[in-house]
C-alpha cells in the first residue's frame, strides 16, 4: 500500500498544521524537518501537495511556509455553522412554542441541505426529524430557498443541477428542470420559499432566510406543518419573519428591516 493511502500520511500533515499554528510568520522547510524530525523528502512532498491544494502558502520573499487561505475559509464555515446552531436555538424554540409546530434551521453544504438546529412540536401527532437527516437541495422550502439566495446555491444550480437526476419523493415533487429553475427565480423575487408536499405527502412548509454581518444568506428557517396551507401560511409567516429577523440581528446583520 502506498503512503498516500495510509493514515500515517494524514498524521504527518496534521503535525505540520499543528506546528504552523503557533508560528504566525511561518517556517522554512528546514525548520519544519528539524522540529518534527521528519525526512526532507517526506516534508517536501507533503508541503508541496498542501500548497497546491491551498492548505499552506509559501512566502515569495523568505520562502517560509504558513497556513493557507483554504484552512481559514474552512474554519469560517465551521464557525458559522456552530454559531447559527447555538444562536438560533432560543429563537426557534420560542417560535415552535407559539405555533405549536416544528421549526428547523438548515444550511447548504456541498450537495445536501443539513438541518443544524430543530425544535419539535409538543403535539401528539407531530412532524419529527431523525438525527443526521439530510435532504437534496432541490426539494422542500429550505432547500429551494438556499439554492435561490446563497452563493453556494447559485453555484450548485449552475454547475451541478443540470446533471442531477432529480428524485421524485411524491407526486408533487418538481422533477422538471425548467420548472425548478422557474421556482428558484420566483423565490429570489418574493424572498421566501414554500413546500407543497414535495418531500412528504400531507406536509407543507414555509421558509425565510437568515442573514449574516455581510448581508449574505447563511441559513433558512422553516416551519413544516400539516393541514390548510393557505391558512397556516398567512398565520405563520409574520411570526417566522420576526424569528429570522431576530436571528439575523444576532448574527450581526444591521440592515433596516
Amino acid at each position: 500500500m502506498s503512503e498516500k493511502n495510509e493514515v500515517p500520511a494524514i498524521e504527518k500533515m496534521n503535525r505540520i498544521f499543528d506546528l504552523l499554528v503557533s508560528e504566525s510568520k511561518g517556517l522554512s522547510q528546514a525548520s519544519i524537518c528539524s522540529q518534527l524530525e521528519m525526512p526532507k523528502a517526506t516534508v517536501s512532498r507533503l508541503i508541496n501537495t498542501l500548497c497546491g491544494m491551498g492548505y499552506l502558502e509559501q512566502d515569495t520573499t523568505g520562502g517560509f511556509y504558513s497556513l493557507g487561505a483554504k484552512l481559514l475559509a474552512l474554519g469560517n464555515i465551521v464557525n458559522q455553522r456552530l454559531d447559527i446552531s447555538v444562536i438560533s436555538a432560543a429563537f426557534i424554540e420560542k417560535l415552535s412554542q407559539t405555533t405549536d409546530e416544528m421549526v428547523k434551521v438548515s444550511i447548504l453544504r456541498g450537495d445536501v441541505v443539513y438541518p443544524v438546529q430543530s425544535c419539535e412540536s409538543k403535539k401528539a401527532i407531530r412532524i419529527t426529524l431523525d438525527s443526521g437527516t439530510v435532504f437534496p437541495p432541490y426539494i422542500g422550502a429550505a432547500g429551494k430557498l438556499l439554492l435561490a439566495m446563497t452563493a453556494q446555491g447559485t453555484r450548485y444550480t449552475e454547475d451541478f443541477l443540470p446533471y442531477v437526476k432529480i428524485k421524485s419523493f411524491t407526486e408533487y415533487t418538481i422533477t422538471d428542470y425548467e420548472k425548478l429553475l422557474e421556482s428558484i427565480e420566483e423565490i429570489k423575487t418574493q424572498g421566501y420559499a414554500v413546500d407543497l408536499q414535495e418531500e412528504s405527502e400531507g406536509i407543507y412548509a414555509i421558509a425565510l432566510p437568515v442573514f449574516d454581518s455581510q448581508s449574505d444568506v447563511i441559513a433558512a428557517v422553516s416551519i413544516p406543518f400539516f393541514g390548510d396551507f393557505e391558512l397556516k401560511k398567512e398565520k405563520y409567516m409574520p411570526l417566522l419573519k420576526i424569528c429570522t429577523e431576530e436571528i439575523s440581528k444576532s448574527m450581526g446583520y444591521h440592515k433596516e428591516f
